[in-house]
């Protein structure tokens, strides 16, 4: 019986340690975006609604940019905590040779059935870097056919967006507007 109470006393202590956790980083910067996009929402739904006819359609549109603009980094943010694919390392197994990357997978879901691509181990450090950077699945096969990330001020299938490094350079500067944004925004002014 005095067991059965350690074990519970143990579990409890378990739980409100996972819930005292701290974000990471990643989860920091969603934090943060998610707070700027109700800012966002309230700011330009309320000025895009009561100033047609009444700004110049330029700023409106700019309006419409800084806006779309916070909706795009947080599904960038949002997928690369939950990345689109994993990487698999298999290892050589030799007693005389370091532990080289043999081979390398991107391994990912797609129609509910597992996809595995074999890669270039070269590829490793690039790939990871896409994956933690939120880079869709079209964007690593680009990577992996390029043999490097590659940005584009213009939107182009599998490309990443020039705006993209902008804004990593910049830390995730969440205030940051990146030059190269606006080529990318087609927003319909109604």
């Amino acid at each position: 019986m005095e067991n059965t109470l350690a074990t519970t006393r143990r579990l409890r202590v378990l739980t409100r340690t996972q819930e005292r956790r701290q974000a990471t980083p990643k989860e920091k910067d969603l934090i943060h975006l998610l707070a700027n996009i109700a800012c966002s929402l309230v700011k330009y739904d309320y000025k895009h609604a009561s100033s047609k006819g009444v700004i110049p359609p330029s700023e409106r549109k700019c309006l419409a940019e800084w806006h779309y603009l916070r909706l795009e980094q947080i599904r960038r943010i949002e997928r690369s905590l939950e990345p689109v694919a994993t990487l698999k390392r298999v290892y050589y197994k030799t007693i005389l040779s370091p532990r080289d990357l043999k081979s390398l997978k991107l391994q990912w879901l797609e129609e509910d059935k597992n996809r595995v691509k074999r890669v270039d181990p070269d590829l490793d450090d690039i790939l990871s870097e896409a994956l933690d950077r939120g880079d869709t699945l079209k964007q690593l096969f680009q990577t992996i056919e390029a043999k490097e990330r590659t940005f584009s001020a213009t939107p182009g299938p599998g490309v990443v967006p020039l705006w993209v490094k902008e804004w990593e350079n910049s830390g995730y500067d969440i205030n940051f507007f990146p030059p190269s944004f606006s080529a990318w925004a087609s927003i319909v002014d109604d």
